[in-house]
């Protein structure tokens, strides 16, 4: 078992919530979520709390739920392949790891990089707010001008 494969479990319940009308997004695209050995496809959505996948009708109509990541519940934001220039073992496509004490959730998204840029923008947001809690990121070293503090 590799070790993005570990606690890749999903954790039973109920579905979350959609985005709310009171919850100002963020980001919001399209994505796979990968964990076991089903793909579900639908539209990752990043707020200023939490994380909500909401799965396509089609992936709906064959049992996959709604899922969401509390941002307070991460403990680490892994990046994998670590390394852009990498290439990823096995033909698999890059990915971003979100390690929860529950599991592992691994998302797949066309603008990969962005899409860390954006998480790590948004718990920057949240600690002058007052919310000290910020996760490890785990990537190779990424200059974005956007967030460049100079």
């Amino acid at each position: 078992m590799t070790e993005a494969t570990k606690g890749s479990r999903l954790p039973r319940g109920r579905n979350a919530d959609r985005p709310r009308a009171d919850e100002k997004v963020r980001k919001q695209t399209g994505a796979d979520l990968q964990n076991g050995w089903l793909g579900r496809h639908g539209m990752l959505t990043l707020t200023d709390d939490r994380l909500v996948f909401v799965p396509t009708l089609l992936d709906t109509a064959l049992r996959a739920k709604r899922h969401e990541v509390i941002l307070d519940a991460v403990t680490v934001v892994q990046r994998w392949p670590n390394d852009p220039g990498d290439i990823p073992l096995g033909g698999r496509r890059p990915r971003m790891l979100l390690h929860t004490p529950g599991c592992i959730y691994e998302f797949m998204v066309g603008d990969l990089d962005a899409w860390l840029d954006s998480l790590e923008k948004v718990y920057e947001l949240r600690q002058k707010r007052g919310l000290a809690h910020h996760p490890r990121f785990d990537r190779a070293a990424n200059d974005n001008l956007m967030l460049a503090e100079e």
